[in-house]
């Protein structure tokens, strides 16, 4: 495929992501418009200010990032399917097509391959950002949400080895890590419809609920592969959102 074909089509995938997420940041979750603002903003400005989001094909980006991905996953020992989940969440707000998505499989499976390193992707993605610290930031927002579904100690040192290899100071990891993790618990309780004030049996009812009104077993025998697909999707994020939030609550 020639090569400005490629750059075509990866020309606006990330500018409005990383917007969003720099708008997420700046705000600390306290407003639903920080991503909206940030969005648009990326969209009509950040492709100025990175070149690289748009003169670089996808892959030198998602096979690293993909890779980082499975090594933190296999931190502990153990892929989850939750953790896969939050993963392959990535790949509709990167914009993957079917290829795309199979190099990023394939990269997945290196970084939980047993004796990987993390040392030649994060060296990639360094090179790639360019010393861009908002598109650095990015890479451990997907990284933080996989190490948030077990929350073992080991794949959260693994990820301040990664914030380091890839020059973002720690301070900077520190305070992105505590904000994000505060914006993550407030969208976890949205998701489940209930306040963060709720009681514990509120919550449980909620999830159960909700798991059982959105899960795929739900569907007509006659229901479409996207519908599948979605309803599956949505059970997923139902139940790493209630992980969480029983984690932090310390429910049995």
């Amino acid at each position: 495929m020639p090569c400005g074909a490629v750059r075509g089509r990866a020309m606006n995938w990330k500018p409005a992501l990383v917007g969003a997420i720099v708008g997420t940041i700046i705000t600390r979750a306290r407003t639903p418009w920080g991503p909206v603002l940030g969005g648009l903003l990326g969209a009509l400005f950040l492709e100025r200010v990175f070149p690289q989001l748009r003169e670089k094909p996808k892959a030198a980006f998602t096979e690293p990032l993909f890779e980082l991905a499975g090594g933190v996953a296999k931190a502990d020992g153990a892929v989850s399917d939750a953790e896969v989940a939050a993963a392959t969440q990535w790949f509709d707000r990167l914009e993957l097509d079917a290829a795309m998505r199979k190099r990023a499989i394939a990269a997945f499976d290196r970084g939980r391959a047993e004796g990987w390193r993390y040392e030649s992707a994060c060296d990639s993605l360094r090179t790639y950002t360019h010393e861009q610290q908002e598109l650095r930031l990015m890479v451990l927002k997907l990284l933080a949400d996989i190490a948030a579904v077990d929350a073992q100690p080991s794949a959260q040192a693994l990820l301040d080895a990664i914030a380091e290899r890839i020059n973002v100071a720690r301070p900077t990891w520190d305070s992105f890590r505590r904000g994000d993790r505060d914006a993550k618990l407030a969208a976890d309780y949205a998701e489940l419809q209930v306040a963060p004030d709720a009681g514990d049996d509120e919550v449980k009812a909620a999830y159960r609920g909700l798991v059982a009104r959105h899960h795929p077993d739900r569907l007509p025998p006659n229901a479409s592969a996207a519908a599948r697909r979605a309803a599956g999707d949505k059970t997923s994020r139902l139940n790493a959102a209630y992980e969480r939030i029983r984690r932090a609550r310390g429910l049995n």
